[in-house]
């Protein structure tokens, strides 16, 4: 099996004696490097050497990079289009760098490269370099700041951008490490380090993982154990037909009494159609699947005749089983269903709801929201100050108008795309075709 693949980033021609070393290293240790000097990276004679150097880097396990006086060569037009420079945005919390895109360089392209393509990366800088980062911090916003001369950077006018470089990496969300390194010994030190902890801890968890399998596959066993200890002691009759079909229908037959909290008075047991017409006793007009985000507490949407929409907690599978239930569970007898209903709501099992009810409008885009859009839409209007009763009619005519909301936000100016589909919504404006998606 080949070693890991390491690609070396930096400038070549003032850290060329460290980027030997890091080879040395990284042979010694049984790694594959990767660099360009070496004749490592494919130059496709079709593409930019540039376009060749960012292309490998998704091939790779890790990334080294190495910051040093240089500034580099920029980056062509052709190797930044192969850059999602507005999803590398998002793991920073500081982009000025980006900001200004033709003016990088190829090796901080090949790294926003190894960001997108969430390649692990271990930065180290000159540790003179390091110093001065901190003096451009202090001193970046006074007027005198253009004027600084930086004995550690070999060119005047590059020192912004390498600054900014080491800022953008340093205030990434995770994989924020950068060493200061004075001598090679700092950097080989550091990286065998690194690297022999990263191996205890895959170790470890694995351990945990194995244990974790174990204790659940036990867990299996013994409710199995209980199932069938349960309904042997059951003799034959109604009582093992309720026994059995609680087990089967328990996860059901808990959401249906949830529901009932929007149609107190309806009886489960007496009704026989589908379980869409079901759904919509409780109100339930439109179910679809959630986007796909972390943050969302369900995956499944039941959108409510009131405005409302409910957020299922279980798998989008685990939902639709629920129809084929419906089916199986509207079949047997009144006295059974009700035994059923009744033996799940007065168990004494501690479970977590299963759907959250949320008073408002869902909002497919709600996904891709930031933080600040979701508290602009989640309180009430005057709670940010900025819709005033002259915003909210200017919103109206815009909308009116069929702009988009990409176009009403610009409009309007100082209010987010989002902002406004959500003050739309909460004002009752009839659905428009937003082509600022």
């Amino acid at each position: 099996m080949a070693g890991l693949k390491i690609f070396v980033s930096s400038t070549c021609v003032d850290l060329g004696a460290q980027r030997a070393q890091v080879r040395t290293l990284l042979e010694r240790m049984g790694y594959e490097p990767v660099m360009s000097e070496y004749s490592d990276v494919l130059f496709d004679h079709r593409m930019h050497t540039h376009t060749s150097c960012i292309k490998e880097i998704s091939n790779a396990d890790m990334v080294v990079l190495l910051i040093g006086s240089r500034f580099g060569g920029t980056a062509t037009p052709e190797a930044l289009s192969d850059l999602d420079l507005e999803e590398v945005s998002k793991a920073s919390s500081k982009t000025d760098l980006i900001t200004e895109k033709h003016k990088l360089s190829v090796t901080q392209v090949e790294i926003m490269k190894a960001i997108e393509s969430d390649v692990p990366l271990f930065a180290f800088v000159d540790s003179k370099v390091h110093s001065d980062h901190h003096l451009y911090i202090k001193n970046k916003d006074k007027p005198f700041s253009n004027e600084i001369i930086y004995p550690s950077i070999e060119k005047a006018n590059t020192a912004k951008y390498i600054f900014e470089f080491i800022t953008f990496i340093s205030h990434r969300f995770s994989n924020n490490a950068i060493t200061p390194y004075s001598a090679f010994s700092d950097i080989e030190g550091h990286l065998v380090k690194q690297w022999s902890m990263t191996f205890q801890r895959l170790l470890r968890e694995e351990r945990d993982k194995s244990a974790e399998t174990r204790r659940a596959d036990a867990m299996i066993e013994q409710i199995q154990d209980l199932k069938a200890v349960v309904l042997q002691s059951i003799g034959a009759g109604s009582g093992r037909d309720i026994a059995r079909s609680v087990l089967r229908y328990r996860r059901l037959a808990d959401f249906l009494l949830s529901m009932r909290v929007f149609n107190p008075e309806f009886d489960i047991s007496e009704f026989s159609g589908s379980f869409e017409e079901l759904l919509a006793e409780f109100g339930v007009v439109e179910i679809f699947s959630a986007s796909g985000n972390s943050n969302m507490s369900g995956r499944t949407i039941l959108v409510r005749n009131d405005g409302s929409h409910l957020r299922v907690r279980v798998p989008d599978r685990r939902f639709a089983s629920f129809a084929v239930e419906w089916r199986g569970f509207s079949q047997i007898d009144k006295d059974t269903k009700n035994a059923v209903l009744e033996g799940v709501e007065h168990s004494d099992a501690v479970m977590p709801p299963i759907f959250v009810h949320i008073n408002e409008p869902y909002l497919e885009e709600r996904s891709d929201m930031s933080v600040i859009d979701q508290v602009e839409l989640v309180l009430p209007d005057d709670a940010l100050g900025y819709w005033t009763d002259k915003k909210i009619k200017e919103l109206k005519t815009l909308w009116d108008s069929g702009r988009s909301a990409s176009e009403i936000a610009d409009a309007l100016g100082g209010v987010s795309r989002n902002a406004v589909i959500g003050k739309a919504h909460l004002l009752g404006l009839r659905p428009i075709q937003d082509s600022g998606l």
